[in-house]
């Protein structure tokens, strides 16, 4: 018995409408938007951004009907990690990413780790997906996106750490910059300079300044006022004011006074 071309036909486009059907179930990637995240377990729950697409026909007449995806719950989001490093930041409602969706189960995996079996018939489902934050739509994309150098910032530019393609770093902050260290080493080829515009205040048992030191401005002890030195100062090298030698080596002659000492004068000081 043959079969006509029609029966044929009729088979082949039954075969490609039953691959067509089966693909609409086989999920690979799409953008999303987080609706909640746990720190603690690191994982959210997320709203697929792209609505599938139900046709109906009555006729020759189709009907679409667009329908959100279900809320993914429990997914596990993916932060640059290696070595022992890991780079983090806080994930908040709105946040957009990318999801991907996994092969095969991956709920065994996702609680033990290692090598694990797949808990689940499942291939390319819904329910194993896992996301990366940082996938944005153009009107969320990155504000004052640098062309020139590699960043970590706030969106709204107040902190700012640019590593730049001279080799230059520039750290920027409209708040405050805290360094917790046990040993704090600066080295500068060239000069290093600090700048504040009310106090810079450096506290230590022991300061040593090794080389000549440059004091533009009053020196004092306490809550400011002139130069006063009451817990004691040692300086070894000669000591300049305005280019005058004012150190231990330095004095100043006079004669005797009524008593037949040398006094130092009562009048201005030198």
């Amino acid at each position: 018995m043959s079969i006509g071309k029609s029966a044929i036909a009729t088979l082949a486009a039954n075969i490609k409408q039953g691959i067509a059907n089966r693909l609409k179930d086989l999920h690979t990637s799409m953008p999303g938007i987080i609706e909640s995240f746990d720190p603690v377990t690191q994982t959210a729950s997320i709203q697929p951004t792209i609505k599938r697409v139900f046709i109906t026909r009555e006729g020759i007449t189709e009907t679409l009907t667009p329908s959100n995806l279900p809320l993914l719950i429990n997914v596990p989001i993916q932060f640059p990690r290696g070595g022992g490093f890991s780079l983090t930041f806080p994930v908040t409602k709105g946040d957009e990413c990318l999801i991907m969706f996994a092969e095969r189960a991956i709920d065994t995996w996702h609680k033990f780790g290692g090598i694990r079996e797949p808990n689940a018939k499942r291939f390319h489902s819904l329910s194993d997906a896992t996301a990366i934050v940082g996938l944005s739509s153009l009107p969320n994309k990155i504000p004052s996106y640098s062309g020139t150098a590699t960043q970590v910032k706030k969106d709204d530019g107040s902190a700012v750490i640019s590593l730049n393609n001279d080799s230059s770093i520039d750290i920027t902050s409209d708040s405050d910059v805290t360094v917790d260290c046990v040993n704090l080493v600066a080295t500068a080829s060239g000069t290093a300079e600090i700048t504040a515009t009310s106090s810079c205040t450096i506290t230590a048992p022991t300061i040593t300044l090794a080389g000549n030191v440059i004091i533009g401005g009053t020196l004092a002890q306490g809550a400011g006022g002139a130069a006063t030195m009451s817990g004691g100062m040692d300086i070894t090298g000669p000591v300049t004011n305005n280019g005058v030698d004012i150190s231990s080596t330095h004095t100043h002659p006079q004669a005797n006074d009524s008593d037949g000492d040398t006094q130092q004068n009562t009048g201005s000081p030198v």
